[in-house]
């Protein structure tokens, strides 16, 4: 186990606390994936570059989050929530309605999940974290505003925002996978807190 490098010392062992972070691991994994699938379904080559970038700060959440994971003797989490295929497949929706409606229809598809996305990390940027995780999880959620306002405005921009038709469809769909996806992975993150309080210390 790594010491905390401004203090010098090692954390102590905290399960709940690496399980909300692997929690979190997962949600990047998640948008990492949907992320792919969305660069690739756009046609313009601005939108896709936006996505490639946005698409680094999630690898980046996961590095840094990892960390804080390794840090407390935890396992960083490597794949994304069972809840991951859901997200894809309301990626592969946007992804086909592109061949008709063209990159607006990937974009709604794409608002849909990172709307799940930004608010799980408002969440938890709210919580009583030790600084060294505040500081990476606020940063983080800071990211994620970012993220979504840029779909929003986009979708404005190009006539398909809140009040048209396309809008309230894709808003539905966002309030559906939340619906499902949240008390899924809350029950995820209770059985993460249970393994690694049951793990053998290393």
């Amino acid at each position: 186990m790594e010491a905390d490098t401004a203090t010098g010392s090692t954390p102590p062992r905290d399960p709940a606390l690496v399980a909300e972070l692997n929690d979190l691991i997962q949600l990047d994994h998640d948008a990492v994936e949907g992320y792919t699938v969305a660069i690739n379904a756009l046609k313009s080559d601005a939108y896709r570059e936006q996505l490639v970038a946005f698409r680094a700060d999630h690898k980046r959440h996961i590095e840094e989050l990892g960390a804080c994971v390794r840090l407390r003797g935890g396992m960083a989490a490597e794949m994304p929530h069972p809840t991951g295929l859901l997200k894809i497949a309301v990626q592969g929706v946007g992804a086909a309605g592109s061949l008709a409606a063209g990159d607006p229809a990937v974009l709604l598809a794409f608002k849909a999940i990172e709307g799940q996305t930004r608010d799980k990390y408002r969440r938890a940027a709210t919580r009583p974290f030790p600084a060294d995780v505040a500081d990476v999880v606020q940063r983080a959620a800071a990211d994620e505003e970012k993220h979504y306002e840029w779909v929003h405005s986009t979708l404005e921009a190009t006539g398909h925002g809140e009040g048209t038709a396309h809008g309230m469809a894709a808003r539905a769909v966002e309030g559906i996978n939340k619906l499902i996806a949240d008390p899924m992975e809350r029950v995820g993150r209770e059985v993460m807190r249970m393994w690694e309080e049951n793990r053998p210390k290393r």
